[in-house]
């Protein structure tokens, strides 16, 4: 299977990037949503807690970041070496 090719072109890469972004951010916030409601039926945790900003936090940053970095620097940061 041939790699994904990406823009050399830098402007085309900040415009995939802030659609990610625009996307992700849209996706995260419904998938957000719908686990608290679920959470909430079961009583466990209230909305306030700290835990659940976390997975808040989590849920939304670490995928932003991990694909802008692919984006930019490094195409093969997820797969292992093998050796």
């Amino acid at each position: 299977m041939k790699r994904l090719q990406l823009p050399k072109n830098k402007f085309a890469r900040v415009a995939i990037n802030v659609s990610f972004i625009a996307i992700w951010e849209e996706l995260a916030g419904l998938i957000i949503e719908i686990i608290w409601e679920r959470i909430g039926e079961l009583g466990f945790f209230n909305q306030d807690s700290f835990l659940v900003l976390l997975v808040e936090i989590l849920l939304l940053i670490l995928p932003i970041l991990s694909f802008t970095y692919w984006i930019w620097w490094g195409k093969n940061f997820m797969a292992k070496k093998i050796k």
